[in-house]
């Protein structure tokens, strides 16, 4: 596992595209194939937002943090609150809290945690194949 990279945002929707950006400049950088890097950019736009409307008070940090690890790269979002993420079922009919089922289905795996600090971090294990990667 490499050292995470770590972006500490407040919980503003602005805040949203600066996860983005951040997130494609650092899979980029580690060579991530650039479709996999659209899908990746897509969870990260999730979590985010979770953290953003269901996860923290307007103006609370979010942190954002980006690291390889033996199976694949992650993205890991925190903020302070405790309320369990559960996915909802994708329905034709449902217009909002797709969210989690969306990251479940374009990721290898997701999860969350809680922090001995106080709140959770919710993370999601990419599938992004790297350059020159077998």
């Amino acid at each position: 596992m490499s050292d995470p990279s770590i972006l500490v945002i407040a919980s503003v929707a602005e805040s949203i595209k600066i996860a983005r950006d951040f997130a494609r400049g650092w899979l980029e950088a580690e060579g991530v194939e650039r479709a996999a890097v659209g899908v990746a950019l897509l969870v990260v736009s999730e979590l985010v937002t979770n953290a953003y409307r269901h996860g923290s008070a307007p103006g609370e940090m979010i942190s954002v943090r980006l690291y390889l690890s033996d199976a694949g790269p992650v993205v890991e979002v925190r903020d302070s609150g405790d309320s369990e993420p559960r996915p909802r079922p994708l329905t034709p009919d449902s217009f909002t809290g797709r969210g989690l089922a969306i990251v479940a289905e374009l990721t290898a795996a997701w999860g969350f945690h809680r922090l001995a600090s106080g709140g959770k971090a919710v993370y999601a294990v990419l599938n992004g194949a790297r350059h020159g990667a077998p």
